[in-house]
């Protein structure tokens, strides 16, 4: 997994390294962790898996940064804000910015930890190859915003457009990490990470999309992903 810090502050990207490392030594994990004090210059590389971002940086802010990540990279990111302000999470939440987590500073160890095996298990970072004819394509879980039963062929909804492969959709449901995706209706299997609001009868992802909702348990499903998400 790759991860970028990026924190005006060279201390507290120094500081959040040497746990990240400490973390994957003691989980046997491979990691590597790239450092940025100036989110223009974190703008600049290719995608990583996980993003720290400092909420409050001189220059570009954690928000800014991570609008243009989110813009750039289709909004398939994951986002952990670190933040000494205690109104920091309800801030972005008003301003319409999805945030996977949060750490508070002073950063624990033991929080951190806590965090990154929350990642795991959730699976955010799960990649997958799909046959598409006589070649193979990687997915990345992140990519995926629902996928759609399309006769014998599954239709895969993601950030970067459409893409057809021949599988059915049970058989797909089988390769996608349990507790990330749950089947609302019988055609539609939709990825909790990108709900945006639901009612009795329709599922609304944060695109805009709007999905018939037949599942008598899609709330305690959320609410375990929410719980799991938030913990």
């Amino acid at each position: 997994m790759r991860i970028a810090i990026c924190d005006d502050e060279a201390r507290e990207t120094e500081n959040l390294a040497r746990m990240i490392e400490q973390y994957a030594f003691d989980r046997d994990v491979e990691l590597t962790c790239d450092r940025y004090t100036d989110g223009r210059a974190l703008l600049g590389q290719d995608k990583y898996d996980l993003y720290f971002l400092d909420y409050r940086m001189d220059g570009m802010d954690g928000i800014e940064v991570a609008k243009a990540l989110k813009e750039r990279f289709s909004h398939a990111v994951t986002i952990c804000y670190l933040t000494n302000y205690d109104a920091a999470a309800a801030e972005i939440i008003n301003q319409g910015i999805h945030a996977d987590g949060f750490l508070k500073k002073p950063l624990d160890a033991r929080q951190l930890a806590d965090k990154l095996d929350q990642f795991y298990r959730l699976s955010f970072f799960h990649r997958f190859e799909l046959k598409k004819g006589k070649r193979f394509q990687t997915v990345y879980t992140q990519d995926i915003l629902y996928a759609e039963a399309d006769d014998k062929q599954v239709i895969l909804h993601m950030w970067s457009g459409n893409e057809t492969f021949h599988y059915l959709l049970r058989d797909l449901e089988a390769l996608l990490p349990q507790g990330l995706f749950f089947r609302v209706q019988r055609s539609y299997l939709v990825n909790l990470q990108y709900v945006d609001s639901y009612d009795a009868k329709s599922v609304r992802l944060v695109n805009g999309d709007e999905l018939p909702l037949k599942a008598k348990d899609f709330q305690q499903a959320y609410h375990r992903y929410m719980f799991l998400l938030n913990r």
